[in-house]
């Protein structure tokens, strides 16, 4: 059985949730699994310019894509456009990806990628059964498409918004693809004890409140501002600020609160199962499969700033959902954030009883309905 799994490195948590399940499916006996986490795979042209088309929209300008989540996503008509060019300018490339390695099943991790396969499957012009992987719990167009066969859902409150897009009985809520660290989670005072080097200490003691803010993989959104918050709400807390791999960022976390010995700025890390599990809350300012993994981790969550785009709707599905706060400002974020600080810890997602991703995509590779 050979599986085939397509991803985008726009952001970290995409590349994450591809690589975790492809490594569920490489444990699979007789498997074998190709992963591509890059957007080449549609033609090296159209994914050099969506690849920087994403960075310096999302990551430098913001509003134009805002504007072009408007116009391409949300309305019907500009959308299906949309799914009819990608699949168009990247059929080529997608073919010849597919045909290199020759696999039983298709499994994306990027909506864009699901768009594309999705609309060459309704087309007629792709035979290989497809699954979409959807670590975005709401604005699911393009994630979803009617010519995929199954969709993962890692949120089970994604269900309904999928089954309306897509139709029904093409979706199914797995158990959510994460880091395999996550499942099952570090307890409280293990995560505490692996944390130590992190705030510079010999440990992090049992009644220490521990607040996180992150930006995602690109340290985006007003982390400053987020620090200085944490600090005034919670003067008696430590804060530690995730500046992931932007380079700028963590310089400009440095220079505004490199002096506080309270607040811990570090780069990109792998701890995130430790720090989800031993803080008090996590404020984040990108959406993405960090919300899902302060989900299943049972942290406290406030999804910050006004967002743009997908991110925005994934903070008010959230917040309506009763899942996360949604702070739009630094005056929300402090009310939020004591609202929080004051409140019991959710209930970590269950997880245990849901099916394994990777058991399903097999399942469609060989025919079969989940």
């Amino acid at each position: 059985m050979r599986v085939l799994v397509l991803s985008a490195d726009i952001g970290e948590g995409h590349v994450t949730a591809a690589r975790a399940l492809a490594g569920s499916l490489s444990a699979r006996q007789g498997v074998t699994v190709e992963l591509h986490t890059d957007l080449d795979v549609m033609g090296e042209r159209l994914g050099a310019f969506l690849t920087r088309g994403f960075h310096t929209h999302l990551d430098e300008i913001g509003w134009s894509y805002d504007l072009a989540y408007r116009v391409f996503f949300e309305p019907s008509l500009p959308r299906r456009f949309g799914h009819l060019a990608l699949a168009g300018l990247g059929q080529r490339g997608l073919r010849r990806t597919i045909a290199a390695f020759g696999p039983d099943a298709i499994v994306t991790e990027y909506p864009l990628l699901s768009g594309a396969l999705g609309q060459l499957r309704a087309l007629g012009r792709l035979a290989i059964p497809i699954c979409s992987s959807i670590s975005d719990p709401a604005g699911l167009y393009y994630w979803a498409h009617p010519g995929i066969d199954l969709h993962l859902c890692s949120w089970p409150e994604s269900l309904a918004e999928v089954d309306r897009i897509a139709g029904p009985g093409k979706a199914a809520v797995v158990r959510p693809v994460i880091d395999r660290r996550f499942l099952p989670m570090p307890g409280r005072a293990q995560a505490r004890a692996a944390l130590a080097e992190v705030v510079g200490r010999d440990r992090v003691a049992p009644g220490e409140r521990l607040v996180v803010v992150s930006g995602g993989g690109w340290g985006i959104g007003d982390l400053a501002g987020a620090v200085q918050v944490a600090r005034t709400v919670a003067p008696d807390a430590t804060v530690i600020a995730l500046a992931g791999r932007s380079e700028e960022t963590l310089d400009d976390l440095r220079a505004a609160h490199g002096s506080d010995a309270s607040v811990r700025v570090i780069g990109f890390t792998d701890q995130m199962p430790e720090l989800l599990a031993a803080c008090d809350a996590l404020i984040h300012t990108t959406g993405g499969t960090t919300a899902l993994e302060a989900r299943v981790a049972g942290c406290p969550l406030i999804n910050f700033g006004r967002s743009v785009a997908h991110v925005r709707a994934h903070a008010r599905a959230l917040a309506q959902l009763g899942v996360a706060e949604w702070a739009r400002d630094r005056s929300e974020l402090a009310v939020s954030l004591a609202r929080v600080l004051h409140r019991p810890r959710p209930a970590p997602l269950a997880v245990g009883e849901l099916p394994d991703a990777a058991d399903l995509v097999l399942r469609v590779a060989r025919g079969r309905r989940p």
